[in-house]
């Protein structure tokens, strides 16, 4: 049961974390340049690898890997989509046990790889022994 809400919770953290969380915490200055950009998509990748870059928690490679990615997988979902994740969210459920999330998650890790998504576990998994040790 534990592995199982594990694997849910680790779901969850990769469609949000890939699909926003990266570029969110951006400044909205940042974030408005990019979108008045000749070319928005490379600009948010732009942005986002800024951001993720700050953690030094990957490499350069790696960082640029997540980023387009993310913003590609980010870019494919539809604004209803979108909805129903937030309203799922705030039913304060998990986004994981929506199907198109479980295939974005799917087609992320194939994306980032097998070495770039162990490090996100691992990393999403130290996170959430952080936050639940500050609590």
């Amino acid at each position: 049961m534990k592995n199982l809400k594990s694997n849910i919770i680790l779901s969850a953290a990769f469609s949000a974390a890939a699909l926003f969380a990266s570029v969110a915490h951006a400044d909205n200055d940042k974030l408005q340049q990019a979108y008045k950009s000749t070319n928005v998509k490379s600009s948010l990748i732009n942005v986002c690898k800024e951001e993720t870059g700050k953690g030094k928690k990957l490499t350069a490679a790696e960082v640029s890997k997540y980023c387009t990615c993310a913003v590609e997988a980010d870019g494919r979902l539809t604004n209803a989509q979108k909805w129903e994740i937030q309203s799922t969210i705030n039913q304060k459920k998990s986004p994981a046990t929506l199907a198109f999330v479980q295939k974005q998650n799917k087609d992320l890790q194939a994306c980032f790889g097998p070495q770039l998504t162990g490090k996100l576990k691992t990393l999403t998994e130290e996170a959430m022994k952080s936050a639940q040790a500050k609590k």
